[in-house]
C-alpha cells in the first residue's frame, strides 16, 4: 500500500484522526503556542478530514481566512463536510508541493500532522518562503514527539517510510534552506517548530 492509498482508506473510517478527549490539554497548549490568529491568513496543507480546520476557522475569526488542502479526494470530501457553512474556510484538493500560492499572501503556513508525508520537501519549503507575507511564519507541529511518531508510523502500511526528523535535525534542514528557526520543542507528547524566512 502506498501513502495515497493509505490516506484514502483512512478517510473511510469514523472521524479519521479526530482529537481524542484526552488530547484536549495538548490541543489547547498548541493553540496557545500559535498565539492570536484573529484576522490571520492560514494555509493548512495536509488538512485531512478537517479536525484542526474547524478549530482554525474559530481561531482566525470572521476577518481571517483558512486554506485547507489535501491530496486525498476522500479526505477533502470529509473536510468540506466538516466546515460546511464556515465562510472563513476554503478546501482544495492538491499535493502541497503543487499548491498555487500568491506570493506574500499568507501569515502562517501550518503543517500539523503533515510534514513527514511530503514527497518533495525542498520544493514545498521554497514555495512556502515565497508565499509568506512579511512577518509570516512556518509552523510544523504534531501531538507527539518525533520518536513517538516514528514508532507509530513504523506499524502503519503506506507511511512506514515517512520519518519525522528530530526537532534539531529539522532545524538544521530548515536553516540550510534559508529559514530562521526561532522555537523547537520535541518532547514525547509534543512537536512544535516555528520558523520564518531568514
Amino acid at each position: 500500500m502506498n501513502r495515497h492509498a493509505y490516506f484514502e482508506d483512512l478517510a473511510e473510517q469514523d472521524d479519521p484522526l479526530a482529537f481524542k478527549p484526552e488530547q484536549a490539554a495538548t490541543v489547547e497548549r498548541f493553540r496557545v503556542r500559535l498565539g492570536d490568529l484573529r484576522g490571520k491568513r492560514v494555509f493548512e496543507p495536509g488538512c485531512g478530514a478537517g479536525p484542526l480546520t474547524t478549530l482554525l476557522a474559530d481561531w482566525v475569526g470572521p476577518g481571517g481566512h483558512v486554506l485547507a488542502l489535501d491530496s486525498s479526494a476522500r479526505m477533502v470530501a470529509r473536510c468540506k463536510a466538516a466546515v460546511a457553512g464556515l465562510t472563513e474556510v476554503q478546501v482544495l484538493q492538491a499535493r502541497a508541493e503543487d499548491a498555487i500560492l500568491v506570493a506574500g499572501s499568507w501569515d502562517l503556513v501550518l503543517c500539523f500532522r503533515f510534514y513527514p508525508h511530503l514527497e518533495d520537501a525542498d520544493l514545498f519549503l521554497r514555495r512556502c518562503q515565497s508565499a509568506l507575507a512579511p512577518g509570516g511564519e512556518l509552523v510544523v507541529a504534531n501531538l507527539e514527539g518525533s520518536r513517538e511518531l516514528n514508532r507509530l508510523h513504523a506499524r502503519l502500511p503506506g507511511v512506514r517510510d515517512d520519518a519525522m526528523p528530530s526537532g534539531e535535525a529539522l532545524r538544521c534542514q530548515l536553516e540550510a534552506r534559508g529559514w530562521e528557526v526561532t522555537e523547537v520543542i520535541d518532547e514525547p507528547q509534543e512537536f512544535f517548530l516555528r520558523a520564518h524566512p531568514a
